[in-house]
């Protein structure tokens, strides 16, 4: 991989690349054919912040792979140093770490999708590429060193993504519920004369720009159970 190359961005394909992980030499995005996944860098092993993402992604594992999505985790540590820590995890803390971790000790990799910011020079920010099952980048945040992420709003960016590519709907702030239209889901505003005075005959709305629909109650359940804030 060249220093010379671009980060993916949204809408492009997962870039390919062999990498070295607990579980193995893995290829991506080959390895996850057919399924989302979830890349997320964290800055180092055996620091606080990470270790508590660690125990919550881990805790709600079977909730990803429920979405037919997987995760994968990156530092510029050894592989070494992971398995110690995921040793240390579940012998202290009670949690299996059951997803694989990238050992990226050059940084290439963490380089190579533009994990390192002005921050920290050695160490990756908190990076999650959430990727689709044809392995295009469908959506990528970026926390700070000192902020842990919150992992229900990445489960909720995955369901709606699903359902927005299931149903054509596009989402509302705070889905499952908002504000002005409840867990009703938003429909993408037409973009013709002729349409456009046709919306509010046939949805709810505020404007022919803003209207909306429901979701088949199922999904609808579906999705505030997934996306749930869990307290153990």
């Amino acid at each position: 991989m060249s220093e010379g190359f671009r980060m993916p961005l949204i809408g492009e394909k997962f870039p390919e690349m062999e990498v070295t992980t607990t579980h193995g030499r893995i290829k991506l995005p080959d390895y996850y054919r057919g399924k989302w996944f979830i890349l997320f860098s964290h800055p180092g092993d055996f620091t606080p912040v990470c270790t508590t993402e660690f125990v919550s992604f881990a805790k709600r594992y079977e909730d990803f792979r429920k979405l037919n999505t997987e995760l994968i985790g990156l530092s510029v540590d050894t592989d070494i140093s992971h398995i110690e820590w995921v040793t240390w995890i579940e012998k202290t803390l009670g949690v299996k770490i059951p997803f694989p971790i990238i050992a990226d000790p050059m940084g290439t990799v963490a380089r190579r999708l533009g994990m390192i910011h002005a921050e920290s020079s050695t160490s990756t920010v908190r990076a999650v590429f959430i990727v689709d099952d044809k392995a295009t980048v469908r959506l990528i945040m970026y926390y700070p060193l000192e902020l842990g992420r919150n992992i229900p709003e990445i489960l909720r960016a995955v369901k709606a993504l699903q359902l927005i590519d299931k149903y054509g709907a596009v989402m509302p702030a705070n889905w499952p519920y908002n504000e002005l239209i409840g867990d009703n889901v938003l429909n993408p505003p037409p973009h013709n004369v002729e349409e456009a005075p046709k919306r509010l005959q046939q949805f709810k709305g505020y404007a022919w720009w803003l209207t909306y629909r429901e979701l088949p109650k199922e999904d609808v359940e579906e999705s505030k159970r997934v996306i749930r804030i869990r307290i153990e």
